[in-house]
């Protein structure tokens, strides 16, 4: 069942139940103080009878100037009396042992079994009022009866009245409220579901755009209407739509850069696998290899074995990044710089090329060994790019409350279009002099996963044919 025949028929439910229960009690207050007032009537028809009883007794007694009435003298007057009423107010008078002295013609009443057990139930000596409701040949009588001492005997009288029309009107008005309720419930129907409906249009509605949202349109909003629960969600709905969107584009962007790291990567490994196969298959298959030829192929593999142990160690370096737990501590950026042109000096004095530094003694939390590997691959990028006795500048100091490490280089440089792409795994600006000199296109990218690590970042200024500037800006909260 959808939510909004819920809503209609729970509310229906509720409301009819309502105007039943209302109408009910109503009713029933109504004819409740209708049978009070035809109560205190039927009271007052009692008295007036039992005083007529009482008075012809002592006029008669009296008139006959007797002490007291006989027995038979009495009945005579209850008999007058009871014979006098109307046919619509029937009356009776009993003994003390209950009797009938006097009755009505009205034997179907006074015959009744339940008028006989109402009569036997009421006590000689109690003088309440007895009142009872009987049906009786397709009416209703209310009965009033109590005790009374005439001539200094005890007599029960009983007086009735038709109460019919009371309970037909009670009749007629429960059907006319059930046929007002039946009118009512359609009309209340008609208007609830009309109302649902409205109401409701606006849910329709994100449920159209939730539904496209799931089916990959994550383009798509939701336009602001109806109620402001409604436009609220549909504002947290195109919050998700945009968060969705952005999560889509950027797992999107990983595969891709996925893809083309794979492929690289199975590119730049064929690469040197190709010439150590080449040149290991002629020394196996030439029969005469001369000295120079043996030397020269042993030294393109050698040259070739390091290129793939290069590639394949930053690889493991990358790949572990990932799940590395840093033990940061307190280092000096003076101190790594002076151990990581320690490690470096073999490839400085091959190509003739020297530091000069100039450092503020700046001392930030960091994984030492990782922060030196973030040191060596930018500073030995430097010395590939430089030419023979030129001179690399490394500057550390505090700007803006952060630290930052400038290393500069005066070599080829490179476009504005390589400086966006240079800190992409495998690329390279010029890949036949970077394969030349053992790179593999990985040193800026392991770089980059370092300084995210130390809650640093990396920027780069390079002008083509005239050096580049990469810049490691470590966050002051880093800073001790």
């Amino acid at each position: 069942m959808k939510l909004w025949q819920k809503i209609f028929l729970s509310s229906l439910f509720l409301i009819i139940a309502a105007v039943n229960v209302i109408s009910i009690v109503l009713l029933n207050n109504s004819h409740k103080l209708i049978i009070e007032r035809e109560q205190s009537h039927a009271i007052r028809e009692y008295e007036y009878f039992a005083a007529s009883f009482a008075n012809s007794a002592i006029y008669e007694r009296l008139r006959s100037e007797k002490i007291i009435l006989n027995d038979k003298e009495i009945s005579e007057i209850a008999t007058d009396i009871v014979s006098g009423r109307p046919k619509t107010q029937p009356a009776a008078i009993y003994s003390s042992e209950k009797k009938p002295i006097a009755e009505s013609a009205m034997p179907e009443l006074f015959k009744h079994d339940d008028l006989e057990r109402f009569i036997s139930s009421i006590s000689s000596t109690s003088d309440n009022y007895n009142i009872r409701v009987f049906n009786c040949s397709d009416k209703r009588y209310m009965a009033v009866c109590s005790t009374i001492k005439v001539e200094d005997k005890t007599f029960l009288l009983l007086t009735a009245s038709d109460v019919s029309e009371i309970f037909t009107l009670r009749t007629k008005q429960t059907n006319f409220v059930r046929q007002v309720g039946m009118i009512s419930a359609a009309v209340i129907s008609l208007i609830l579901l009309v109302t649902v409906i409205l109401l409701l249009r606006p849910l329709s509605r994100l449920n159209t755009y939730t539904k496209a949202i799931a089916g990959g349109n994550y383009k798509i909003r939701i336009r602001k209407r109806g109620s402001r629960e409604f436009r609220e969600l549909a504002e947290n709905m195109n919050i998700m739509a945009d968060s969705i969107q952005s999560n889509a584009a950027r797992l999107e962007k990983i595969a891709e850069d996925r893809q083309t790291f794979i492929a690289n990567l199975a590119h730049e490994m064929k690469t040197p696998l190709t010439s150590i196969l080449g040149f290991a298959d002629l020394l196996r298959i030439k029969k005469n290899v001369s000295d120079k030829e043996r030397v020269e192929y042993a030294g393109t593999i050698v040259e070739e074995t390091k290129r793939l142990r290069s590639l394949s160690g930053k690889l493991m370096e990358l790949i572990a990044l990932g799940g590395t737990e840093t033990e940061k501590k307190p280092v000096s950026i003076p101190g790594m710089i002076k151990d990581t042109e320690t490690s470096l000096l073999p490839l400085l004095q091959k190509n003739s090329v020297s530091l000069s530094c100039q450092c503020e003694d700046i001392t930030i939390s960091a994984d030492e060994e990782l922060f030196k590997s973030l040191l060596y691959n930018i500073i030995e990028n430097a010395v590939k790019a430089s030419a023979i006795g030129q001179e690399i500048n490394i500057r550390a100091g505090m700007s803006d409350g952060n630290a930052v490490i400038a290393i500069t280089d005066h070599g080829i440089g490179m476009s504005k279009e390589d400086a966006k792409k240079v800190f992409e795994p495998f690329y390279m600006v010029d890949k036949s002099r970077s394969r030349k000199a053992g790179g593999a296109g990985l040193g800026l990218a392991l770089c980059v996963k370092i300084a995210e690590i130390h809650n640093a970042v990396l920027t780069l200024d390079s002008t083509l044919g005239e050096g580049t500037t990469v810049y490691i800006i470590i966050s002051g909260e880093e800073c001790l």
